[in-house]
Parts: C-alpha cells; sequence; structure tokens
C-alpha cells in the first residue's frame, strides 16, 4: 500500500511540474509576440513617417493578418509628458476617441512653435518633446498583452509601450494628430 500511494504522488507532482512548464511556455511566447507586434507597428509608423491613411492601414492589415485581438485602455502615463493617446480599432481606419474596444493606441509629441520672434530675427518654440527641428516629432505606442485563460483573463492587463525615432517633417494624415486637440 505504501507504494501505491508513493506513486500517486509522484505521478501528481510530474503533472504540476507538466502544467507550470506548460503555463511558463504559453505566457513567454505571447510575450515575446506582444513586443514583436509593438515594433512592427512602430516601424510602420517610422516608414510612412508619421500616423497617416497609409501607415494605420498598413498596421491594421498586419494585425488582422495574424489574428491580434487584444484590448484595453490606453495607459495613463505622467511620464510621457500628459501626451494625448489616441485608439485605433484593428476594424477601421479612423481614430476612436472615446471607444471600446480599443487595440493599439498612439500618442504623438511635436515642438510647437510658439511664434515669438527675439531681436536676432529667430522664432522661439515651446519644447513639448523631442529637441531639434522644429517640425519633428516622435510617437509612443502601447499594445496588449493578451492572457487568454478563463480565469486570469481578467485578472492580468498588461501594457506594452514603445517610442519610435525622431521623424522630421511628419505627414500626419490626421489632424486630430495634433496635440492640442487633447
Amino acid at each position: 500500500m505504501k507504494e501505491a500511494i508513493g506513486g500517486a504522488w509522484i505521478y501528481l507532482i510530474v503533472l504540476v511540474f507538466i502544467a507550470v512548464f506548460t503555463c511558463f511556455v504559453s505566457i513567454t511566447t505571447n510575450y515575446s509576440r506582444c513586443y514583436r507586434i509593438k515594433d512592427e507597428i512602430i516601424n510602420t509608423i517610422q516608414y510612412y513617417r508619421g500616423v497617416n491613411e497609409d501607415s494605420i492601414g498598413k498596421i491594421n492589415e498586419y494585425l488582422n493578418g495574424i489574428g491580434y485581438s487584444a484590448t484595453g485602455d490606453c495607459p495613463e502615463d505622467a511620464s510621457i509628458n500628459s501626451a494625448c493617446w489616441h485608439r485605433f480599432n484593428t476594424g477601421s481606419k479612423d481614430i476612436d476617441r472615446y471607444g471600446s474596444g480599443t487595440n493599439y493606441c498612439i500618442a504623438k509629441h511635436s515642438l510647437v512653435n510658439t511664434g515669438v520672434t527675439s531681436s536676432d530675427g529667430t522664432v522661439s518654440s515651446t519644447i513639448k518633446g523631442p529637441i531639434g527641428h522644429v517640425n519633428s516629432a516622435y510617437y509612443y505606442v502601447a499594445v496588449f498583452f493578451k492572457l487568454d485563460w478563463p480565469v486570469l483573463r481578467s485578472i492580468f492587463r498588461i501594457t506594452i509601450t514603445g517610442e519610435t525615432s525622431l521623424i522630421y517633417l511628419p505627414e500626419d494624415g490626421y489632424d486630430i494628430m495634433t496635440d492640442d486637440v487633447c
């Protein structure tokens, strides 16, 4: 009888180890996939030099092609200089400012010309983001990590953020992507 109980415990320990290992592999795979999605969105914004119809169409095509369906809320991070996050849904090329079902968020930081001319003829600017050319900007991107397990789905909500490099003379196709709208 002692050997039967000992064998049951070993069997249980092996099952728990397999379950923990499977969970670990599942989480790391989905987490790395989310980082690849963020990097692809950043590369697309840089390639199309801003958030315009072409870049949003390409991003949505990519996300729909890989089956990305995670949703979440845009971050409210004070370290992003109180940026105005714009919500995007993979089913539309339009910005959804207040809707639910946000698949990814984008915030723009740019220099704003104050129009104040000094005695030497230079125009001063208010720095709201990058230092450099007045017509330059960079973008923050936020995507969401989806843990699709029945109980843990509502517990874990992880947002992964990143930013583009400096884009000179961005070609934004949306008037709403300016910082003064928020």
